[in-house]
C-alpha cells in the first residue's frame, strides 16, 4: 500500500477551488490524464439523475456499489461509506460529479447535502499521520460544469 498522495492543485495548477474541486468540461481530458497518471479509482455520479433526495441516494448507492440495504440516508452512507473503506484500504478515490449544475437547479439543497457529505467522509477517511490507526482512503471530489465557477487552464 502506497501512502504517497498527489497534490490536486500542484499538478493542475489551474485550480483554483476546492476542496470542492470545480473542473471546467474543457478541462476533462487533462484532468482524466491526472487522474490516471496517479491510479485513481473512479467514481463516477451524474447530477442529471439528482432530482431529489431519494433520487441523489439512489445514485449515490450505485455508484459506491452499496448494498441492496442501504438506507438512503446519511446515516445509512456513513455506514456503508466506512465498509467501503475497509475494501478499499489505501486506494486513491476520484469522485467526478458530471453535471453538478443540474442537480443544483433541480435538487438545489440536496445538491448542497450531498456535496457536503462528500467532501466531509473524504476528509474523514483521509490520510492519518499513524497507518496503523485503521483503514483509509485518499478521496478527491471534483465537480464538472459549464459556468464561469469551474476553473480550466488559460488560453496560451
Amino acid at each position: 500500500m502506497s501512502t504517497e498522495r498527489p497534490w490536486v492543485r500542484g499538478e493542475l495548477s489551474w485550480l483554483k477551488s476546492g476542496p470542492l474541486y470545480r473542473v471546467h468540461t474543457e478541462a476533462v481530458a487533462e484532468l482524466g490524464r491526472f487522474l490516471d497518471r496517479w491510479s485513481y479509482r473512479r467514481i463516477e455520479i451524474d447530477g442529471y439523475l439528482m432530482t431529489s433526495r431519494r433520487e441523489a441516494h439512489n445514485v449515490l448507492k450505485a455508484a459506491f456499489q452499496f448494498p441492496d440495504y442501504y438506507g438512503r440516508n446519511w446515516d445509512a452512507f456513513n455506514d456503508c461509506f466506512g465498509d467501503y473503506v475497509a475494501e478499499n484500504d489505501g486506494a486513491l478515490i476520484a469522485v467526478v460529479w458530471r453535471d453538478i449544475e443540474a442537480a443544483a437547479r433541480t435538487a438545489p439543497a440536496t445538491a448542497a447535502e450531498v456535496c457536503w457529505g462528500l467532501i466531509s467522509h473524504a476528509d474523514q477517511y483521509g490520510p492519518r499521520l499513524d497507518p496503523t490507526a485503521g483503514a483509509f482512503v485518499s478521496m478527491d471530489v471534483f465537480a464538472i460544469g459549464t459556468g464561469e465557477d469551474f476553473d480550466r487552464p488559460h488560453a496560451a
